[in-house]
């Protein structure tokens, strides 16, 4: 059994594919369904109760009180191994815990509960099981916390570790500023336009088998839809990424036996 402690990721168990390869969560039962189909403990005038069922991360729920929980039926039993999130959680100080139930009246944690120190994404890994109901419970703090997505499903397992260096997404900064200068030149002061994350992933030695089952349905996902990436779950469990893509995913064969390679360009949210 696998429990890393304080971390955005956390890991109930080992799986077939090792916890040192990237996990990307993509796939989610929440798109599509209707605000009915969320209950809440309390929510804010401007934070409304279905936000986090759709991809953009500019609306958000937002409780009026501490505890807190956010519940959603899927409608069905369905499979479950992951649950993203991404929202304001560590700058307002608050303890995490996600949950699933058949029957909404017995609860299992998904992994462990997390009290995280930034707003970074936060991704719950754990063995597979069947669910329709996946309770967020927020306790602790004196800030609300914001929940703008959440992502149930199944994640994709890399077949293989990453190829070459990355830049861990959490430290893959990218700003655009604005500055001021005198007619002289000399520096007034300059300020944030924007900021988030940039980063790329490369992987090599991708059997054509997997790349066509497995990775494709990601590929044509990634067209449209953002998605949560852990690069290396076991080893840097903090270090999770909401981000997206804005050139298609292209793999390539690499001329050795069957074998494919890919690498992309990705932006996200940042955590600061």
């Amino acid at each position: 059994m696998i429990i890393v402690p304080d971390a955005l990721i956390l890991s109930a168990s080992v799986t077939p594919t090792p916890m040192t390869h990237a996990r990307i969560g993509y796939q989610t039962w929440a798109r599509g369904l209707e605000p009915s189909a969320v209950t809440v403990s309390s929510a804010s005038a401007n934070g409304p109760k279905d936000a986090p069922l759709r991809e953009d991360t500019y609306e958000f729920w937002e409780p009026t009180a501490l505890p807190a929980t956010w519940r959603v039926d899927l409608g069905a039993g369905l499979p479950v191994d992951y649950v993203g999130l991404a929202g304001r959680f560590g700058s307002a100080g608050v303890s995490v815990q996600v949950d699933t139930s058949t029957n909404s009246t017995d609860w299992e944690a998904l992994a462990s509960s997390v009290t995280p120190e930034t707003d970074a994404p936060l991704m719950f890994l754990d063995d597979e099981r069947v669910a329709r109901f996946v309770r967020v419970t927020f306790t602790g703090g004196g800030v609300m916390p914001q929940l703008a997505v959440f992502f149930p499903g199944v994640s994709l397992a890399m077949q293989r570790s990453i190829y070459g260096g990355l830049t861990p997404i959490t430290m893959a900064r990218r700003t655009e500023k604005y500055q001021a200068f005198s007619r002289g030149g000399q520096f007034l002061g300059q300020g944030f336009r924007r900021h988030g994350v940039s980063a790329s992933a490369s992987f090599r030695f991708l059997t054509a088998e997997w790349v066509r089952s497995d990775f494709d349905p990601f590929v044509r996902s990634a067209r449209q839809y953002p998605f949560f990436f852990a690069w290396r779950p076991q080893t840097f469990p903090l270090e999770v990424g909401y981000v997206w893509v804005e050139e298609d995913i292209r793999p390539v064969n690499m001329g050795r036996n069957t074998f494919m390679q890919v690498g992309w360009e990705m932006q996200g949210v940042g955590n600061e």
